[in-house]
């Protein structure tokens, strides 16, 4: 009998419940749910906290209003470790990639092209990347759904919110080629997954799909390039008065402000800074006439003088410019995630180039020397492992208590070390750390969310994870475009999320098939993926007809009708997850 109700019961999503699945604790009775939980291997995840148990032993589901207030719990504890992800992403894993990135670049001789577009956009996709990692085995519907479901919202959401908040012109080159390339990346995943078969090359395949990527883009700088040094050599014309004109304003430029350094190498808009730095840098290479906008260069530094002021000034998680510079909501968020940024400045070196001093904080950056490699075995679970007869954790503290000290005694408070650019290396690690193990907890929470709630694998992908990885960028790109570069904003809502899904989709895939020893895996992407596959096309498709037609002019109505296909796309998963209507593209013929 119970093996009967088994077969029929079927969770959202359509997919059937086995007895061995911890979606099958509501078919328990509820006295037992808890032993049951306890017992169930399925319950149970990688992450410090198991939240499932968790959930239906402390917050006994019998009880209907402790239940749910413990499962509002849960979901605030979601919507923090969103924070505490987009933080570390944000203000630590970014920051510690741009300098480790030029180190990086030097050492293997690589262009920038070449690194701004591998080693960048990973920086960049670290929450995307590292869920798709952790989401391995149980939790690959969610991985899959969740990266094809924030390319829709990136590229239709915030596409169109870049669009309504400031209208610009687009670089229809630039956008036929990305575009193109990401319709091409999601046709290829949509037959590669179509038979729920992947083969080790086929998984390979993703990645080099990139690679072909970055080789166009690497041309097409070429050939730009080759036509910029064309147009900046003196004309041959006969006539002495034009030719005079010209070579009597050949040096004029348009004044461009400098972004003044930061007081710290971090905070609320320190990553902002660091991309209108950039696309400035950019723009004075290419030669660009822009208007910058003067709101650029907005405050005089203060940053106080002193070894052990700069050191409390430093691991301040609150300081006095975000403060004032902050509404009430971010004031909110400031003291909120103040606990967490306290223990990430204290443990994690930051090199920002547009910070004073680039972000050098002697006594700060000597102690991180000293304790930080310590702190990372705890964090990686391995502080119980010996070299040889020595334990491992005393070994790495006098270690690294030499360094610090030696890098104390030879260095000064006001004059930042040559080799500070190796502080980025240290921060890069210790963040990209603690971005896999919060991915973790937030795989953890949404399983244990959707057990409770009996929501999809699927539906947690497209909702819940999607939103929180991409709110970060929604962010980021509308502030970009408020402060007068749109272009820049609109361009990482392709590049992206390309880069994010062909890398997730790779190394994932690539590592399960890579230890099987028939270079293959079964995989389940849930019946709401070709709908994702299906809007994600659309999204594309018809950002390429709009700006076709509009001379690659985004008017405030391509923000609507993106944001009008994202809305279609989320009622249509809503009734599909609610049994409604069938989701999109699934055979719903009664088998014969």
């Amino acid at each position: 009998m119970r093996s009967q109700i088994s077969s029929s019961f079927l969770r959202h999503g359509h997919l059937p419940i086995r007895e061995d699945d911890c979606s099958y604790v509501w078919q328990v009775s509820a006295e037992e749910r808890c032993e049951w939980v306890w017992n169930t291997e399925d319950c149970y995840s990688n992450s410090v906290i198991q939240y499932t148990i968790l959930l239906f032993c402390f917050f006994k589901s019998e009880n209907l209003y402790l239940f749910v207030g413990g499962l509002a719990l849960i979901l605030l504890w979601l919507l923090y470790l969103f924070l505490i992800l987009g933080t570390t992403a944000d203000n630590f894993f970014y920051f510690s990639f741009c300098p480790a990135l030029a180190v990086m670049a030097s050492v293997m001789r690589l262009s920038d092209n070449i690194a701004g577009v591998t080693i960048l956009a990973f920086g960049n996709g670290a929450p995307d990347i590292f869920t798709s990692l952790v989401s391995r085995g149980e939790g690959e519907i969610i991985m899959f759904t969740e990266l094809i479901g924030a390319g829709v919202f990136v590229t239709s959401m915030i596409a169109g919110s870049v669009a309504i908040i400031k209208p610009f012109k687009v670089s229809l080159k630039s956008l036929m080629r990305d575009a193109c390339f990401y319709i091409a990346s999601v046709c290829w995943i949509n037959y590669i997954v179509w038979d729920e078969m992947v083969h080790f090359w086929e998984a390979v395949s993703f990645i080099l799909v990139y690679v072909l990527f970055i080789v166009v883009i690497i041309i097409m700088q070429i050939y730009d390039t080759k036509e910029e040094k064309l147009k900046t050599r003196i004309p041959s014309i006969p006539d002495p008065d034009v030719l005079h004109t010209y070579l009597a304003n050949i040096d004029t430029s348009p004044t461009i402000p400098k972004i003044p350094a930061r007081r710290r190498a971090f905070g609320l808009r320190a990553k902002l800074d660091i991309a209108v730095a950039t696309e400035i840098e950019r723009s004075k290479i290419r030669g660009d006439l822009v208007k910058w906008s003067p709101e650029i260069s907005d405050y005089v530094s203060a940053r106080p003088v002193g070894l052990f002021r700069e050191f409390f000034y430093d691991i301040n998680p609150i300081s006095r410019e975000d403060w004032k510079n902050s509404s009430g909501l971010f004031k909110i968020i400031l003291i909120i995630r103040s606990p967490v940024m306290f223990l990430l400045q204290l443990f994690i070196p930051v090199v920002d180039h547009t910070a004073e001093k680039r972000g050098w904080s002697k006594l700060l950056n000597c102690f991180q020397l000293c304790v930080t490699p310590t702190v990372t075995l705890f964090l990686l679970n391995v502080w119980q492992m010996t070299f040889g007869n020595v334990p491992i954790v005393p070994l790495f503290l006098v270690v690294g208590t030499v360094i610090g000290t030696i890098v104390f005694l030879t260095t000064h408070v006001d004059h930042v070390p040559k080799y500070h650019n190796i502080f980025a290396f240290l921060g890069f690690f210790c963040a990209m750390i603690i971005v896999y193990l919060v991915a973790t907890e937030v795989i953890a929470v949404l399983q244990c969310i959707g057990y409770a709630c009996s929501i999809s694998d699927a539906m947690l992908g497209i909702t819940f994870l999607a939103w929180g990885n991409s709110i970060g960028d929604l962010v980021s790109n509308v502030a970009i475009a408020r402060r007068g570069f749109p272009r820049m904003g609109y361009a990482a809502c392709f590049g992206g999320p390309m880069f994010n899904t062909l890398l997730g989709l790779g190394l994932t895939y690539g590592i399960i098939t890579a230890t099987d020893p028939e270079l293959q895996t079964k995989i389940r992407i849930g019946d709401m993926a070709p709908g994702c596959l299906a809007f994600l096309l659309c999204s594309l498709v018809a950002s390429i007809i709009y700006l076709n037609i509009t001379g690659a002019i985004a008017r405030r109505s391509y923000g609507g009708l993106l944001y009008s296909l994202y809305f279609a796309f989320i009622l249509i998963q809503f009734l599909s997850e609610l049994h409604v209507i069938h989701p999109l593209g699934t055979d719903h013929r009664p088998d014969l």
